[in-house]
């Protein structure tokens, strides 16, 4: 009889809790990737993160950018962005009148270095309601994929690496150019050296 009785309590409590469980927002979409080909975006990148307030009060929705937390949650082959600052998201917050919805936009401003090139990162837009008026303080987020270009384009549709060769390569007939102008010098110094020497005995 008490078995039974402690199983009823159970029982209830959880069905208490379904209501306070629930998903007070919905985000969509829940992944997002960025894929840069031949240049870096600079601005808006015409990714959208849309919220809905599933409450039937406003509810004000905050949201930040972190590393993956935990660090096992992180999908394979990716990597931390070597700054969080390289992504902006703006507003940073946004009062939710009820059964609506609000978007925004994913900003990017990474550096053009050789660093960044051939990376695959991974960060986490993390959300949170701060009226919530459940005991549990719910958070969500979105997981944010940056895939920055294999080679950059400049304006003369040359690569990075095709710039630097024809560099190296500018550089190098331009020592051959020298080293060939200060030799025929020196020989013809030579021969005016000798055709005096001639003339003179």
């Amino acid at each position: 009889m008490k078995k039974t009785a402690m199983l009823m309590l159970i029982i209830i409590f959880l069905f208490m809790l379904i209501p306070i469980c629930k998903g007070d927002f919905f985000l969509q979409p829940r992944e997002m990737s960025i894929i840069m080909d031949n240049k870096f975006i600079h601005g808006n990148t015409s990714k959208k993160i849309m919220i809905t307030n599933n409450n039937n009060y406003s509810t004000n929705i905050s949201w930040y950018l972190e590393h993956p937390n935990p660090i096992s949650w992180m999908r394979p082959n990716k990597t931390f962005i070597p700054s969080l600052s390289y992504v902006n998201l703006n507003p940073k917050w946004y009062i939710i009148p009820p059964k609506d919805s609000i978007s925004f936009y994913v900003y990017l401003d990474i550096p053009k270095i050789e660093e960044h090139l051939k990376q695959h990162w991974e960060t986490w837009v993390t959300f949170k309601e701060e009226n919530q008026k459940s005991i549990f303080n719910q958070q969500h987020a979105i997981r944010l994929y940056i895939d920055t270009p294999v080679d950059l384009i400049n304006s003369n549709n040359c690569s990075i690496n095709e710039s630097s060769i024809q560099r190296k390569d500018y550089i190098n007939v331009t020592l051959l150019v020298i080293v060939i102008s200060i030799v025929f010098t020196i020989l013809l110094l030579a021969l005016v050296s000798l055709t005096f020497k001639k003339k003179k005995s």
